[in-house]
């Protein structure tokens, strides 16, 4: 019995210790706090969007979209790049609960210093068991470019993740949702002036191997 017991302990303790250090470099999607961004003293810009998943029924436990910065000197591109935190419900099933579209589609705001990004994957999280993690990266799939300024607010628009893609459907799509985007986020965080974030209705997204191959 204390055998038993003892292992159960230390399998969660892995597990607990795995799933911190795959999020320690992550952060949250849309934060339930107030946020304090004030465009006339901060030295960051702040970027909003969405992504939107085909059903309520998660396939994964985590999902992570990349923000990678562009800049020629590559210590500084990796301390400005980041990866979006999306976790679904999975306390009794695995279910999405984000904050439009009966909980298919979550809604992001995150600060990062100004320079130039892009959004180039989506990395996957799944819990199973003893091996704990397990990574898809899409790089290569598509690239979301877009700016950051100081002070600006940025929308990036609307990510649709096909997460039960058969061979040869498309994996992710883009849309521009600014108005419905913009109008939820103003609900859930009301401490922040939204009247002049930018939005780029003429941004270039670009698609490579958008396909799923067996």
């Amino acid at each position: 019995m204390k055998k038993k017991l003892f292992k159960i302990i230390t399998l969660s303790v892995v597990l607990f210790s795995t799933i911190i250090l795959v999020q320690s470099c992550a952060v949250s999607g849309l934060s339930s706090e107030p946020m304090s961004f004030q465009k006339e003293t901060t030295q960051n810009g702040l970027i909003i969007g969405s992504i939107t998943f085909p059903k309520e029924k998660a396939k994964f436990n985590g999902y992570f979209i990349r923000v990678n910065a562009k800049d020629t000197d590559e210590k500084i591109a990796k301390k400005k790049s980041t990866e979006i935190q999306i976790s679904p419900e999975q306390i009794w099933k695995m279910k999405h609960k984000g904050q439009l579209d009966n909980g298919l589609t979550y809604l992001f705001a995150i600060e990062r210093p100004e320079g130039k990004y892009e959004i180039p994957s989506i990395r996957l999280f799944t819990n199973s068991g003893i091996a704990a993690l397990q990574r898809t990266n899409y790089s290569g799939s598509f690239s979301i470019p877009f700016d950051v300024k100081k002070g600006e607010i940025t929308y990036v628009g609307n990510i649709i993740f096909n997460e039960y893609a058969n061979e040869n459907d498309t994996l992710v799509l883009y849309k521009n949702n600014y108005e419905k985007d913009i109008n939820a986020i103003k609900t859930i965080q009301p401490t922040v002036d939204w009247s002049k974030a930018n939005n780029d209705i003429n941004r270039k997204i670009e698609y490579n191997n958008n396909k799923v191959k067996r």
